[in-house]
């Protein structure tokens, strides 16, 4: 009678398991790794938005470069605001994952309506997008001009 142990069975199965894994964390998952961010993105954007209907300031997200955002309530008239803790961090600011960026340069500001706003305090004539990207992949958000709605 001829057969496998056990152990033989559960050794096999590990050793799949351990090429398996290296195999997907090889490969990667970029496109995963980019529409996580766009989702965490959107989501600082409503925390934005809504701290701004909560307060006597508006408040903005502001891109420092292609990779470094901030948000905090616009106290001064003008470029001049407060940055705050970014949710999910410990810091005055959000740095992309090494590989992502940003529109360089967007700022987007929201008034006590949840309205976006542009640099100088008025409302948007268009719509505002703001482009992610990974390698040669690139995924859009977009906030509503009259709404706010961010998609």
């Amino acid at each position: 009678m001829t057969g496998f142990t056990l152990a033989e069975i559960l050794t096999v199965l590990v050793l799949v398991g351990i090429l398996a894994a290296i195999g997907f964390s090889a490969t990667g998952n970029s496109k995963a790794n980019l529409s996580s961010e766009v989702e965490e993105l959107k989501s600082h954007l409503r925390y934005a938005q809504i701290r701004a209907q909560a307060d006597i300031y508006s408040w903005r997200l502001v891109f420092t470069n292609d990779r470094t955002y901030q948000i905090g309530p616009v106290v001064i008239p003008g470029q001049g605001f407060t940055p705050d803790i970014v949710p999910g961090t410990n810091a005055t600011r959000r740095i992309l994952p090494e590989g992502i960026t940003a529109t360089s340069g967007t700022a987007i500001r929201f008034d006590s309506w949840g309205r976006p706003l542009n640099d100088a305090g008025f409302l948007l004539f268009s719509d505002q997008t703001i482009a992610l990207t990974e390698g040669d992949k690139t995924q859009d958000l977009t906030i509503l001009t009259n709404t706010g709605l961010i998609r």
